[in-house]
Parts: C-alpha cells; sequence; structure tokens
C-alpha cells in the first residue's frame, strides 16, 4: 500500500554516524542500530508495503548503504544536499507506490500503529499531504502521494525545499490537498524529544530502550507514562537541545 522512504546520512556535525549506533547501548547486531530501530518499526506497519533507505552517493555512506542491505530493505544513493531529488530518485526505482510515508534514520520511536492511522486518514481523505501533531519530537509522520512528490520534484526551487522535502507541498495549498491528523499521547510523553541528534538525545532512547524493550510504544499506558512518573527526570536529559 505505501512505501516507507528512510533519509539517512552519516554526515552529522553533532553526532557523526548516529544512524549506525547501537539502541540500546549495549545492544549488538544491525537490527539494534538507530537505523535498524526505524527499519523494523517501519516493516512492522501494516500499511507500508516496501522500505528503501534513501542515502546519498557520498563515500562516507557507503557502510549506510551496506548496513541497510544486510537489514534487508532498498537502498537507493543520491544526492546529499537535494534530498527531495533522491526521494523522487527512489520512488521511481521502487516498486509502484501511490503513497509515500517520509521517514528519518535518526527517528528511531516511531509508532507503527500511529503510521497505520496516518496512511488511513490519508487515503480516507484523499489527501496529497498528511502530517501528524500531538507526538513527541522525532515521532510525527508524514504522509504525501506519489503523484504530489514528483510534482514537487518537478517545481521546487528554493534551497529549503530541496533539503526538507515537504516545504513545496505545505507552501502551496492551492495546488495540494493538505491534512493535519491530531493525535493524542499522555502530556508528558508528548512533551518528549526522541530524536537522535545530539550526545544527550542518545542517551535518553539509549535509556528508554533499556527500560521498555525496542518495540515499546507510544501509546500504552503502562509504558511510558508510568516510567516518567517514576523518573520523572528523564525528560530533562535533553530538553535543553535546540532542534534546526
Amino acid at each position: 500500500m505505501a512505501l516507507a522512504l528512510i533519509q539517512a546520512r552519516l554526515g552529522s556535525s553533532r553526532l557523526p554516524g548516529k544512524s549506525r549506533l547501537p539502541l540500546p547501548l549495549a545492544a549488538t547486531g544491525d537490527a539494534l542500530t538507530v537505523l535498524g530501530h526505524v527499519v523494523r518499526r517501519a516493516q512492522r506497519a501494516a500499511a507500508v508495503t516496501e522500505v528503501v533507505v534513501a542515502t546519498t552517493t557520498a563515500p562516507l555512506d557507503d557502510e549506510l548503504a551496506a548496513l541497510a542491505t544486510r537489514l534487508g530493505v532498498g537502498v537507493f544513493r543520491g544526492s546529499e544536499p537535494d534530498v527531495l531529488g533522491r526521494f523522487a530518485g527512489a520512488l521511481a526505482a521502487a516498486s509502484p507506490a501511490a503513497t509515500v510515508v517520509r521517514l528519518t534514520a535518526d527517528n528511531p520511536a516511531i509508532d507503527p500503529a500511529l503510521l497505520d492511522a496516518a496512511v488511513a486518514h490519508h487515503l480516507a481523505t484523499g489527501a496529497d499531504y498528511t502530517h501528524t501533531t500531538g507526538l513527541p519530537l522525532g515521532t510525527n509522520l508524514e504522509i504525501l502521494s506519489a503523484a504530489a512528490l514528483r510534482r514537487a520534484h518537478a517545481a521546487a526551487s528554493q534551497p529549503d525545499e530541496r533539503e526538507h522535502v515537504t516545504p513545496y507541498l505545505r507552501r502551496h495549498p492551492e495546488l495540494f490537498r493538505l491534512e493535519t491528523l491530531a493525535l493524542a499521547v499522555p502530556p508528558a510523553v508528548a512533551a518528549l524529544r526522541l530524536t537522535v541528534d545530539y550526545p544527550s538525545d542518545y542517551a535518553l532512547l539509549s535509556l528508554l530502550f533499556t527500560e521498555l524493550g525496542p518495540g515499546f510504544s507510544l501509546t500504552d499506558p503502562t509504558g511510558l507514562p508510568v516510567l516518567l512518573a517514576r523518573y520523572p527526570w528523564l525528560a530533562a536529559i535533553n530538553a535543553g537541545n535546540v532542534q534546526r
């Protein structure tokens, strides 16, 4: 039903090589890397029929492409700065799909059930682009039609539109049907920062994956909310980090 495209590169300035870091810290094996969790969680979504890692042609990312291959998913390599072009190329090279899920390799806590809900809403409303709100930073989702992705690729000209994939769609509501899906999780969960951009982000996620296991859900009332109530200081570990 949907093609999940995971944008990934190893050239992060704040935390180099973050996509290949073990998660949690003491874990071993490709599936228990940051990228491995993104891949496996995408594969657990019923709506996702294919997963492709869209990385760059930079030699530094040879290792990332090899990791994706070992994880058993497709790999497409394209421009480092033109991520929109990379996505369009990956779409053209993959199995035919009418719906694309945009994921990033530094967000290992995406929730498969919520991904399914987002795709269902996208299809039910006939949207060209759907994004979710209400979830922790690093776990909200973007769904777009393949036709909208191709149109954006052909028309987008601003550097940020090329780098961040979806700004062109969001800036042109006269051209695209845009949908927002509000999802609800407990406030303490929603306030978390669950992306890997700084060492302290990795520290928090490593603790969460250690305590809750690799398959923890954002909506499980016996999981994150209970852990945060017991250890409220967890949320402070990376609270001061600034998102670009």
